[in-house]
Order: structure tokens, then sequence, then C-alpha cells
């Protein structure tokens, strides 16, 4: 398909469209077009050859702004008035197919100029003797002469059939056009009829207990899943069988089970448990009257492990897996028998995790879902050529993947699962899930979908205000909806507090006043929000817009990008002086530090070599980029003095310099560590409890005296089922 540098001037129907000066002609008059609304022609002509989803669009077209859906039927809608496309079922120029997004249907050609064709008059007596004729007699006075009667042209009875056989490929050709588009539309319209919703889905097991991740045997008779009943509890690995609707605990001494997997033609279960910050792969033979009897250690002492997926034979197992801090999520085959795991698919950037993966039927490709820059791709590796290509983008969470048939995968979203044509990218939503309480699935044929629901959208949660002391102390408890998602202290007042609320999609940063619970809106986002910090002295809100990382400034009421979608950036912090965002950026494959200044909007290397940093009295609090290992400098060029502590990077964690005082969180699934260390004299004091009843994503008062943290009840979850055989 020819680029935009290949050609000049291209044809759109009746339109003229000149790709390098971005100018859209009518009969050789220039057409007034926004510039929006002139991009996104630009991108549907680049990509004529498919249909592109508006989430696409968000992406590419709109990529220097936040807008919303709305916004871009907007411009849709005014493309389409000014090409004089009013007719959407018959649509001229952009079609639209629901779940797929816009196309450009319109003869395409390209041209040299921009001269309009002009019709050649026929040189006939006809023509002439017509010309001649007075309006001032009526028809019947006229009488042509003989003369003019023979030189007019005969229509002869082969001419009169030939018009009537190229009218009668027209009409067909019409019918056929205008058949296929009612055809696709009642076809769109019959499988979103079928669309299942939650509450339709059969129950296996009751809302007991919270469960993590499942599998599904071959034969559908089994599903393995981990979970716990209580807070108190460690994750261990359970069996239901679907015949007598019996389940049985296979583990009692997992300290942290999390993905499961049947293997060697269900005779055997893999799982991952987390012991401390490393992660182990274990085996358990179904064969024995106790399982975990004969369990075997797999892999030990690496990072962390994703999802595992069937593999290419019985006795191998498709793993999602960080092996050490220095390297990245890649995919590895993993051989049971020899124990032995080899890479399969190394990541192509550094910003890049890898959650699932699924092996299609036939052997022959892997579904994967990856986070890149704050964004989740569903994308499908070959393993004949090594080839991958993107199937699905979205700015929302992607729980998983897994092949439908060898043409089409199922994709669990936020807020549906869908099926997606592997070949054509077109996908259609099978379950609504408008209140977002499916978390997990997995299927043995294609059409028996058994899933994991939660009871409630979030589990209910308490924000508690813990005194840093000898002893961790809670001091005061804050009750909240479950919109609220993340709460600071405000530095100015202890009657308000800084929050974020997610509903609907829609994250918004506010102001909540303690009494009455009132929040006053100042940003609003459908992307994925983190809030950093916010400083009256720099004069605004710092947060993570997705990959972006953002300042809203309270002067002007909008929101400066500080760095864009294509950078991979850490965590900021104010300067001393609040003039100033330092914030760390991979560049070429290092990690630096580098300095926003608020008011020019220009940023400047600070110091190389660091991934996070924190104003520290006259100097700086700097962390390591590899092993989060913690440093003073008394200014930026003087030498480092380690304080022989690491941090903990993963973006739930939080860390603060407050005095003399470095407050952080760190993790391992099973509990939340909060540390507290005099950067000064080395005194260091930890406080550990599980995971959900201190949440790492905490804030620390001014003081470092006090932090707030967010306390989860566990939301119980049941199995359920249903069948989709379209």
């Amino acid at each position: 398909m020819p680029s935009l540098k290949d050609i000049k001037l291209t044809k759109l129907g009746a339109f003229v469209l000149d790709l390098s000066d971005q100018v859209l002609y009518r009969d050789a008059d220039e057409v007034s077009i926004e510039p929006k609304v002139m991009a996104l022609l630009l991108y549907l002509y680049e990509n004529r050859d498919r249909y592109v989803n508006i989430e696409e669009l968000h992406q590419e077209v709109w990529s220097d702004r936040i807008v919303s859906d709305t916004a871009v039927r907007s411009a849709v809608k005014k493309l389409r008035l000014i090409l004089g496309d009013d007719d959407i079922a018959n649509a001229r120029y952009v079609k639209s197919v629901s779940k797929r997004g816009y196309k450009l249907v319109c003869e395409i050609a390209p041209v040299d100029t921009l001269e309009t064709e002009v019709q050649p008059v026929s040189d006939t007596s006809a023509s002439d003797t017509s010309s001649d004729l007075s309006p001032d007699l009526p028809p019947e006075s006229y009488s042509p002469s003989e003369s003019a009667l023979t030189e007019q042209p005969q229509v002869t009875p082969h001419k009169q059939g030939m018009v009537f056989k190229v009218l009668i490929v027209l009409v067909t050709f019409v019918s056929v056009i205008i058949g296929w588009t009612k055809y696709d539309a009642i076809t769109q319209f019959v499988l979103d009829s079928q669309v299942a919703s939650v509450s339709e889905l059969e129950q296996l097991t009751g809302f007991n207990g919270e469960k993590e991740n499942l599998s599904v045997s071959m034969d559908g008779r089994y599903v393995a899943f981990t979970g716990r009943t209580s807070i108190e509890e460690d994750r261990q690995v359970y069996l239901l069988d679907r015949q007598n609707n019996k389940i049985r605990q296979l583990t009692y001494h997992a300290n942290n089970a999390a993905f499961v997997q049947f293997a060697q033609n269900d005779k055997v279960i893999i799982y991952s448990d987390l012991i401390g910050n490393k992660t182990s792969v274990k085996l358990l033979p179904l064969t024995l009257s106790d399982p975990e009897s004969g369990r075997i250690t797999l892999i030990e002492g690496v990072v962390a492990v994703g999802d595992p997926s069937r593999g290419r034979h019985a006795s191998e197992v498709l793993l999602p897996m960080l092996v050490d801090l220095e390297s990245e999520m890649t995919l590895y085959a993993l051989d049971l028998h020899t124990r032995e795991y080899v890479r399969m698919l190394a990541p192509s950037d550094a910003s890049e995790i890898l959650f699932d993966v699924s092996l299609s039927p036939d052997k022959q490709r892997v579904a994967l879902i990856k986070k890149i820059k704050g964004q989740f791709h569903t994308l499908l590796f070959d393993l004949a050529t090594k080839e991958e290509t993107l199937l699905y983008s979205s700015k929302h969470t992607l729980y998983g993947v897994e092949w439908k048939s060898n043409s089409s995968v199922l994709i669990m979203a936020k807020g549906a699962l869908f099926q997606v044509d592997s070949l054509t990218g077109g996908h259609t939503r099978l379950i609504e899930d408008s209140d977002v309480l499916l978390r997990s699935f997995d299927t043995h044929d294609g059409a028996d979908i058994v899933l994991l629901q939660k009871e409630f959208s979030r589990a209910k949660r308490l924000y508690i205000e813990h005194q840093l002391t000898s002893q961790i102390e809670a001091s005061q408890i804050i009750n909240t909806t479950p919109q609220v998602v993340a709460m600071m202290y405000d530095e100015q007042s202890d009657e308000h507090r800084w929050v974020m609320h997610l509903k609907d999609g829609i994250t918004t940063i506010g102001h909540m006043t303690m009494s009455t619970r009132e929040t006053k809106p100042y940003y609003s986002s459908e992307e994925n929000v983190e809030l950093l910090d916010v400083s009256y002295l720099a004069g605004g809100i710092l947060f993570k817009e997705g990959p972006k990382l953002a300042f809203y400034s309270f002067e002007h009421s909008q929101v400066q990008y500080i760095t864009s979608s294509m950078e991979t950036s850490s965590d900021a912090a104010f300067s001393a002086d609040g003039s100033a965002i330092y914030y760390g950026v991979n560049v070429a494959g290092e990690w630096e530090i580098q300095s926003y200044d608020i008011t020019s909007k220009v940023s400047n290397l600070l110091i190389p070599g660091y991934r996070s940093i924190r104003p520290a009295g006259t100097g700086y609090i700097v962390a390591e980029p590899i092993d989060a290992q913690l440093f003073y400098l008394s200014d930026l060029t003087g030498p480092a003095k380690p304080l022989n502590h690491p941090i903990d990077f993963r973006y739930i964690c939080r860390w603060y310099v407050r005095g003399d005082h470095i407050v952080w969180t760190a993790f391992d699934d099973r509990n939340t560590y909060l540390h507290k260390l005099n950067w000064q004299t080395g005194a260091h004091h930890a406080f550990e409890d599980r995971f959900y009843a201190l949440y790492p994503t905490i804030a620390a008062d001014t003081a470092g005296e006090k932090v707030l943290a967010l306390s989860v009840q566990l939301n119980d979850t049941s199995i359920a089922t249903i069948k989709i055989d379209h």
C-alpha cells in the first residue's frame, strides 16, 4: 500500500486530497476543515485497508491530549458532514461497524492534477438542432427536416441490449453493496443481541473467601484454583470436581499460592508460590491421595512469575518470568522432566511487562498480554516466523487471554469478556460486566467458559492513620466509599484530605472535607492515574496519567505534561523550593534524574545513574536503578554515602523524605512492610502487616510521624460458568 510519501494527490470519491500540504479540495476549490478532522481523515486514509477502532484513534490521532469518546465521534461526524456522507446506513465515504470502528470506503486513486474533468460536447446534428429550437414555438409546430432525420444517430436493437445489460450490472452491483451492508449490520445486531450479563452466569461455588486464579482440565471436569477464606490465612491450592460439586484442598503449607495450571494430561498441577520477595514454581501429582506429600520444586528464587499456559507437548508449560532484577519479564518454556527452562520470547522494550500467555490449539501461535508504557496490548507471536503482531490495545486493564479456536481469542478486559478475530481484529462482546466483577477465566473447548466472579467490584475499605512510634499504632479510622481509591494529607489543613475517586471508568483528583466527606474536583481523566504529591509551594498536583508524568497548575487550572507516552519514567517529587519537579527517566537503557522547571516548562539533566530522588535538607536521597539501594548526596557532584537499605520501585509502593527520616513501603503479596529510617543516625524501624490490611500505597504527613494507609476486606469470590457457542 503506498504511503503518504509516495503520493501527493489522491482522489477520494468526489474530492481530491493533497497529502503533502494536507488540504482537501472539491472541484479544485479548497474545503475548510479543522486540523483534527484533517488528521482523522489522513489516518483513515493511511489505514484504508482495515477498520480503525476508537481506542486506536485516541492513541494515534489524539495522542497529544486527553479527550472523551464523544469528542472522537464528533470529529467523525464533522468529517462526514464535510464529505456529504449523510446516510450512515449506506455510507459512501466513512463506514462504521459496531465494535470494529471506522473505515474509508470511497473510491481512492492517485491523480496528477486538481483540474476537474470536462465532458466533451457531442458533435451531432441532433445536438445542434436541439440547440436551435425556438422556445416561442409549440412542440407540435416543429418538424425536423429529412436530412436531420437521416443524420441523427440510430439506436439499434443491439445497442439497446448492451445498454440494458450495463444497467442490469449496475443495478446488481448496487444491490449487492446495499445487501452486504444490511447483512453486515444484521449480523452485528444478532451478535450484539446475544451478549450475556454477569447475572446469567451459573454459580459453581458460593461466595466463600477470596479466589485468585484458576485453570480448567482438558475434559472440563476439574477446576483448580488458589484462594483463602480469611485475611489471616495464606493462599492455598484447591480442586473443584464439577461432577459432584466437591472442593478438595490440595496444599496446606503453601506460603502464598498465586497461579495454577494443569499439565501432563491433567495428572499434575503447577502453581507459583511467593516466599518473601522471591517466587518458586512447584508441581503437585494428582495421583496421590495427599498431593502435597509428593510436591516437587521446579524453579526457585526468581523475582516474579506470571500466569502460565499449557505448552507444545504434555510436559511443557509456558511461563512468563522475571528471573532477576537486572532482566525483564520474559516468556520461557519449562520442561517438567528436566526442570530446565529456555527463553521463547524476549521483551522488545525496557518498560514491557508480560502478564498472561495462551498457546493456540494448533500450537502455532502464542497470544500474549503485555503492559507497555501504561497501555495494555494483546499480541500474537508466531512460533515459526518469530513475528509479533498487535491484535488489540486498551488503556484499561486486560485480565486474561485464551484461545477460543485457531482463528479467534477470548480477552477479559475491565468490564467485558469479548472475542477477537485473529485475522481481521474484529471483536464481538460476549459478556457485559458493567460492575467489573469478573477477574479471571479459562476454557477447555472455547465454549464452556469458567470464570472467577467477585462479590463486589471493589472490596469494602477504610483508611487508617498510623502513628510511627517504636510500634505502629492506629490513631484514626476514616470510613469511605469504595470509590475512594487514594488519599493523601493536606499539608495546610487537618480538616481536608486530597483524594482520588474512581467511578464509571473516570478517575477524579479532588479535595475532600473530612467533616462532610464532600469533595471539590480538580482534574478528571479516563486514563489510569497515580496521585504522587500535592504542593501549595509549587502550586499544583503531581501525578502520572497512564505512562505520562503530569502537573496540574492551580493558577492556570490546566495540566502540563512533563514526559510523553513514549518515555519510561519513574516516580517524581517536588524540589525543596517548589520551583521544579525531579523525576527519573530511562534514556537509551540508562536511568538518569531530570529537573523540570515549572515556570519555563523545560527539563534538564540533574544527575545520571539514579532512578529516583528526594530532597533531604540541603542535599538529596537517591536510589540506584537496579537494586534500589539508597544513598545520601550532600550535593550533586560529591560522593554518595550508602544508607544500606533498598526501597521498592513497584508502582503501588511509596517513599518519602520527611525531615531526618525516610518512610517507605515494600510488599511480597503476603505482607506489606513499612520502614522508617533516620538517614542521619541510621536508626531503623520496620513494621509489617497483611497485604490487604496495610496496602503499600501510603501517604506520610509533613513531620514523618504519621502515615495514611488503605485497609481492605477480602472480596469474596465465586466460581461461575457459561456456555458461549457462537
